[in-house]
């Protein structure tokens, strides 16, 4: 497992995610690092056919541990996304 003190990009395309703790842009792919300003993510946690799941700490909240649900479908067409965006939800 990845320690807490990296920052893990999650951007989907990135291809090196792992960042420094101290990173504000990752030094990949520039993405920001920090959801919202406040959600670090430090590792994924799994994926599945919807999105994956990743350990994140919330800065805001005295580095509290969380998980963040990214939604990344792998399928195609209309009717197919509609139906994941409503299992999703």
């Amino acid at each position: 497992p990845v320690p807490l003190s990296m920052t893990y990009c999650f951007n989907p395309n990135c291809q090196q995610p792992q960042n420094s703790d101290d990173a504000e842009n990752c030094q990949s792919c520039g993405s920001l690092l920090k959801l919202r300003g406040r959600y670090r993510v430090v590792q994924p946690l799994g994926r599945g056919g919807f999105g994956k799941t990743f350990l994140a700490i919330d800065e805001d909240r005295l580095g509290t541990r969380c998980v963040i649900k990214q939604f990344s479908p792998q399928i195609q067409g209309t009717k197919a996304l509609e139906k994941a965006v409503h299992l999703f939800e």
